[in-house]
Parts: C-alpha cells; structure tokens; sequence
C-alpha cells in the first residue's frame, strides 16, 4: 500500500499515515537524516515497525513523501499578464522554495530521498516534477512553451541540488530563480 494512495485508505489507516509522517518530521528535526530509521518513526508514532513498512517501502519514500505532502498544501500561482518573466518565477517557485527554506532539516533528507531509484520514490519524484512544471507553466500564462517551463525546472532542479550541497542556502533559490529569468527574458527569442 502506498502512503500518497490516499483514495483506498481507511480513516484509521489515513491517520496511520499521518502519524508516520508527522513523527518522521519531528525525528529529522532532532537527529537527522543519518539517524533516521523506520523503527524509530514507528515507535514515535506508536505503531510496530511491520505496520511502518506497509505504508512507506523505505525512509527514503517516507522522507519523499512528507515533502510532497508539504508541497500539495501550497496553492497553485496565477498567471499574471502583467507581471516581469522574473516574477512569474518567483510567483510559481516560492512556495515551493519556501518549504525547503523553513524545513533545512526535511529538506537536506527529502533531497538525499528524492535521488534513489525505488520504484516508490520514483513515483513520488516524478508527481513533485510534475507538480513543479504545472506550477510553472500556469504562472507563465501565455508565455509557458514547453521548452521555457523546461529550461525554468532545469534550472530550479539545480539550484535545489547546489543549495542542499551547502553552496547556497535554499532561502536564495527563489532569488537566483528570478535572475535566471530575467537574464532568459532578456535574451529574447
């Protein structure tokens, strides 16, 4: 069973999940990625570890979910007409951005999950850049051809990868975001 299935739970199991993540987020904020076991998450959430495994295949799905769930609480931007390239990136980035920025300690283990190759935290990756793109593409309007969202998630993607290596905080993100923008909106078509 899958924690982001949500459609085929129980309110029992929903709060389940619930649990797990919540005690997932507490125990990175105090020990870390490093120390993180499924164990010690389902023994802050008062269930076995058994039941811990048949909602998260591994901390890394459990780590990739808790940050898709935090993302899906962020409203979706508007497209603004009238608004600079640079701040309808910033319109669409950050949310999500923000989310990295306040969460330093979710979000260096949510970027160490999100590069496994599980099946399920590739299935979590794939909604987050999905989610992202569409994000883009609506706070674009009428300037969202594929290839701009493309090179703007590209962009946001290594920006994410460099600010959870340490070169940069994830609070500056959103910030060279824009700038890229503005430099990709001056070099015209």
């Amino acid at each position: 069973m899958s924690a982001g299935d949500n459609d085929g739970l129980s309110a029992r199991q929903r709060m389940t999940v619930v649990a797990l993540l919540d005690a997932g987020l507490e125990l990175i904020r105090e020990d870390g990625y490093e120390r993180l076991t499924m164990r010690t998450v389902a023994s802050r959430a008062g269930v076995t570890h058994t039941t811990a495994y048949a909602y998260f295949s591994s901390k890394a799905q459990l780590l990739a979910e808790m940050l898709w769930r935090r993302l899906q609480d962020i409203p979706t931007p508007v497209a603004d007409a009238t608004a600079t390239l640079a701040e309808r990136v910033g319109a669409a980035l950050r949310g999500p951005g923000l989310v990295f920025a306040d969460e330093p300690a979710l979000a260096q283990a949510g970027m160490a999950a999100l590069l496994g190759n599980e099946p399920d935290v590739q299935r979590v990756r794939d909604a987050i850049g999905g989610d992202l793109f569409r994000r883009i593409r609506t706070a674009l309007g009428n300037r969202s051809d594929g290839e701009l969202v493309e090179a703007l998630l590209l962009a946001f993607s290594g920006a994410m990868l460099q600010a959870g290596m340490g070169y940069f905080d994830f609070a500056g993100v959103v910030e060279r975001m824009e700038s890229v923008a503005r430099q990709l909106d001056h070099a015209g078509p």
